[in-house]
């Protein structure tokens, strides 16, 4: 089980300009070859509007799997979200994303390709602008009251932060376990991505939980 909560950011300047920024964070196999499941709030996905929707990435073949329901949110909202495992049986995931008004519950069930442990944790902030004003202009977005179970025990982890191909002097702070914040420059020239490298990653919390858990080991950043 993964919870977090954060709060949606004002809007950008410029309501185009990215590939529909991203915050978000989920669960996959500690290689990067199972399914990554994780509950969305993104900017221009649907226009220029927040919208918050469940996603399911697989890598054994490439495919992108949404939620059938993608609502509109606001800035200012207070945004709760849960990726939880329904047991060894139903080897299964239930994600939840709510703005308190409105509730997204999406199951995904794990494939037969994606048969390994959904052993590593991430929250990030994802997609580089073509121009920084593309990004909202108060330049933060903090998960905030982060709570995790490892086989139905809560346990306190130690995230590792990292970026990939900064933009906009984007960065991920991990304040502490329960805490993880994102920061931005909306007024910076640099480091914007030319339209070809704008669905890269910008920056990144991660936890590798490897077996048998609940050991933990070290970070590991997309």
């Amino acid at each position: 089980m993964l919870n977090t909560s954060w709060t949606v950011p004002n809007k950008p300047e410029i309501p185009f300009g990215s590939n529909a920024p991203g915050w978000w964070f989920g669960v996959q196999t500690a290689e990067g070859d199972g399914a990554l499941i994780q509950p969305i709030l993104a900017y221009g996905y649907k226009g220029a509007e927040y919208s918050i929707f469940n996603g399911v990435f697989d890598w054994t073949d490439g495919s992108w799997r949404t939620s059938p329901e993608v609502y509109t949110v606001q800035p200012g909202s207070f945004i709760t979200s849960s990726v939880i495992f329904n047991g060894v049986e139903a080897n299964s995931y239930t994600m939840i994303i709510t703005d308190g008004t409105q509730t997204i519950t999406t199951p995904y069930r794990i494939e037969a390709a994606q048969h390994k442990n959904e052993s590593t944790a991430y929250f990030v902030l994802e997609h580089q602008p073509n121009n920084c004003k593309a990004y909202p202009k108060d330049g933060e977005c903090t998960f905030e009251s982060i709570y995790m179970e490892v086989d139905g025990k809560p346990v306190t982890p130690t995230w590792t932060a990292a970026q990939e191909r900064p933009a906009c002097n984007s960065k991920c702070e991990v304040v502490d376990s329960k805490t993880i914040k994102f920061t931005w420059d909306d007024s910076s020239t640099e480091g914007a991505a030319p339209p070809a490298a704008a669905s890269n990653s910008t920056a990144a919390a991660s936890l590798k939980v490897p077996p048998p858990l609940p050991k933990w080991g070290y970070g590991k950043l997309l």
